[in-house]
């Protein structure tokens, strides 16, 4: 081997994707070949994943929507806190192209919403995360996990949109979780399932357009085993430049926001669904045996 090889060897490093997109546009994570079925070759998860999806639509309310105004949002909001109206997961966010201020999302009465405990999500582009930090100190949460989505392509319905401040461009969402109250994952098991999905999360080329992910929500219903879940839209899709993205409604949630297609959220009606399904998904012994265990932590020895 002559040194010319050598030093051919020395700097390369396999397959650079991000060099590959400079070059031609096409995203890292395009190149990912089980995009649209990531669970192939995995029969135990499959079954997890099966199992788990008919459990929670079996234990989840109707679905609401109910429309507003951005400028009534947050009274409406103040208005549902009180008459007490209590959700244990709340998310907050959509694929918009403004996203909402720091004032505007504290505006937001997610902390007089939520009891102890529950949890709270804010979905944002990359540029925003820090936005979104503050927001749920504002609200009374302290940041537990990130959860990142990657879109598939330029073209993608997904596809963030871009601050002027960054030099390189992003192709990310973020949804932080914060949590208020004490939950432990080893022990609280009646109320978080933890170890199913992953923190990061692909575009799927099945995936329909929708103000949010659809597997966004099942990340969360996979994760929490509290059913009151609200979500709340900060924004419109309809003044975006790119064409409108719907919002779809979704059993076991309350959608509330201005893009809502249907107004049919009652709170008479809510809580009478909430004492039908109840305000926790039971624990399945099957879906529990399946699952992913985290391990328990070291005992220290005291000498």
């Amino acid at each position: 081997m002559d040194l010319n090889d050598q030093e051919e060897l020395s700097t390369n490093f396999g397959n650079d994707y991000s060099d590959h997109f400079l070059r031609t546009g096409v995203l890292p994570q395009a190149h990912i070949q089980n995009a649209a079925n990531p669970l192939v070759g995995y029969p135990r998860l499959q079954k997890l994943h099966e199992l788990k999806k008919a459990h929670t639509r079996k234990h989840a309310c109707k679905p609401f929507m109910a429309t507003t105004s951005l400028e009534s949002l947050p009274l409406k909001l103040h208005d549902w806190a009180s008459n007490n109206v209590q959700f244990d997961v709340v998310l907050v966010g959509g694929c918009f192209e403004e996203t909402p201020s720091q004032d505007y999302l504290s505006s937001l009465p997610v902390g007089a919403l939520t009891p102890r405990p529950s949890i709270a999500l804010v979905w944002v582009p990359s540029f925003a995360l820090e936005t979104a930090k503050q927001a749920l100190g504002s609200w009374g949460f302290r940041r537990s996990e990130d959860i990142v989505f990657l879109t598939a392509s330029k073209s993608s319905c997904f596809y963030p949109p871009q601050s002027d401040a960054d030099f390189i461009e992003k192709s990310s969402w973020h949804c932080l979780l914060g949590l208020k109250g004490t939950l432990r994952r080893s022990e609280d098991i009646d109320l978080i399932n933890c170890n199913i999905d992953t923190d990061t999360v692909l575009e799927s080329p099945t995936d329909c357009p929708n103000v949010i992910p659809d597997n966004i929500y099942k990340v969360i219903e996979n994760f929490s085993l509290m059913s009151r879940r609200l979500h709340i839209l900060p924004g419109t899709t309809r003044n975006s430049s790119a064409p409108s993205l719907p919002t779809r409604s979704r059993p076991g949630w309350v959608i509330v926001g201005p893009d809502c297609l249907v107004n049919n959220f009652n709170i008479d009606d809510y809580v009478r669904e909430v004492k039908i399904v109840g305000t926790r998904v039971p624990i399945d012994p099957e879906i529990d045996s399946l699952r992913p265990k985290t391990p328990p932590r070291a005992k220290r020895n005291d000498k």
